[in-house]
């Protein structure tokens, strides 16, 4: 019969959530014991990347802003705020900040078991006392000896009061955030909504070969603009209705767009496949001229235009050289002038059809890139199923359900690292607090 080590509080993944969870619990209540199961090879992997290894750990306007810079203050992380709201380590390495929430949970006394992989958890009653249920968690960890076809697994088991579920979702899977922690819910219980990655490229069809004109020589170029996500309206054929709008920086890519801006929209691309819905109800349109009315422009210049003055001559004074050009195609490849058409000779025709290419250039999605291109996942472990004020489940008593497994996510800018490190300093409270 084997052995099964006890420890008050069990914590599934050492990233953001687990790590700030870990560090809280023992700093407010230093007699408990804990430990962090972490599937790869140190804490923290996933963190060491975000914000392009500068590590947006939070923003001004998120929630519980003042309550995550409390507890950064006391760990002895120094920051620095722009003027909008974005929240830096000092030093912008991600990887500093990783190791500070590493180098602090030793500190405290925490035990960190790297390369294991939590295969089960169950609640069962201690000294067949039913009011003194816990939980069993068992484990495989990776031993150091290896044979030819890797390292040897050995199967282990602990036994706590408390679990805090802090694994991620699935975006990132090489950080070791492969959904996991779906299979340990549904287990024990719990409703997962589907997941699906957002804040990731989109693939459009603009892009394929056979489109006239072929987006692929838009890859590498950035513009700020407005972009705009439309759905169509089932019940208007060829209407769309607008449901999400932001100004940013878009990236044209090899393969479609990207960009901050794309990134949040994703959030909004949803879509009910058993009401018929696909993908392709979507449209995004880019305001390339947000600042102005081109057509005001182009009629302006008509009246006073050089003898020789073209109309790919003028857009290229408000757009980059292949983005005009790429403009003037898509126009030329429907019904409007060729790139090599005078200003002067410009109709009013001519100037509306150029100035709706301006300001609503059209990208049909085909594809969202997946897990590996994804910042975060929408969807996850119900928020029905889980107290929002302390972060327990309705389900599961003592059970904690925190960061990016939950079904929550937020847009680009720190906010879904707030939510990250909010949820594991709530649940380690609630725990301190239940606990007392």
């Amino acid at each position: 019969m084997k052995s099964i080590q006890y420890t008050d509080v069990v914590i599934v993944g050492g990233g953001a959530s687990g790590l700030a969870a870990a560090v809280e619990l023992r700093m407010s209540s230093p007699e408990f014991s804990v430990t962090v199961i972490e599937k790869m090879s140190e804490t923290g992997r996933k963190l060491r990347a975000t914000g392009s290894g500068r590590c947006n750990i939070t923003n001004t306007s998120a929630n519980g802003y003042i309550e995550i810079m409390k507890f950064f203050t006391r760990i002895g992380l120094v920051t620095r705020t722009y003027d909008n709201g974005l929240v830096y380590p000092y030093s912008e390495s991600a990887s500093d900040a990783a190791d500070l929430l590493a180098a602090r949970a030793g500190e405290l006394g925490v035990r960190v078991i790297t390369d294991a992989e939590v295969t089960a958890i169950r609640k069962s009653s201690a000294g067949n006392k039913p009011a003194n249920m816990r939980f069993e968690i068992d484990y495989t960890v990776k031993e150091k000896a290896e044979t030819r076809s890797g390292k040897i697994s050995a199967e282990k088991s602990l036994s706590s009061e408390y679990v805090i579920l802090a694994c991620g979702g699935k975006a990132g899977p090489m950080f070791g955030t492969t959904g996991d922690g779906y299979r340990i819910a549904r287990e024990l219980g719990h409703t997962v909504v589907t997941p699906v990655p957002v804040l990731t490229p989109i693939e459009c069809s603009e892009w394929g070969p056979s489109h006239r004109p072929c987006a692929v020589n838009l890859a590498g170029t950035r513009t700020r603009c407005v972009v705009t996500l439309c759905k169509s309206d089932s019940d208007e054929p060829g209407s769309y209705t607008e449901i999400f709008t932001e100004a940013g920086e878009l990236q044209f890519t090899r393969f479609g767009i990207s960009g901050i801006c794309v990134f949040n929209m994703t959030r909004h691309m949803r879509y009910d496949r058993s009401r018929g819905e696909s993908l392709s109800d979507f449209i995004v349109k880019a305001d390339l001229y947000p600042d102005g009315d081109v057509e005001d422009y182009l009629r302006d210049r008509r009246d006073n235009a050089f003898p020789g003055e073209l109309t790919a001559d003028v857009l290229r004074t408000l757009l980059k050289e292949n983005i005009a050009a790429y403009v003037l195609d898509s126009v030329s490849a429907v019904n409007g002038p060729a790139p090599e058409k005078r200003v002067r000779d410009l109709t009013d025709g001519d100037i509306a059809t150029i100035g709706d290419a301006v300001h609503g250039l059209t990208f049909h999605p085909e594809r969202i890139r997946g897990w590996k291109d994804a910042q975060a996942t929408s969807g996850g472990i119900s928020m029905e199923e889980i107290d929002p004020e302390t972060c327990e489940s309705l389900i599961v008593s003592g059970l904690y359900i925190t960061g990016e497994l939950a079904d929550r996510d937020f847009p680009c800018g720190g906010f879904n690292l707030s939510n990250a490190w909010l949820t594991g300093i709530t649940a380690a409270r609630a725990i301190t607090h239940k606990k007392g």
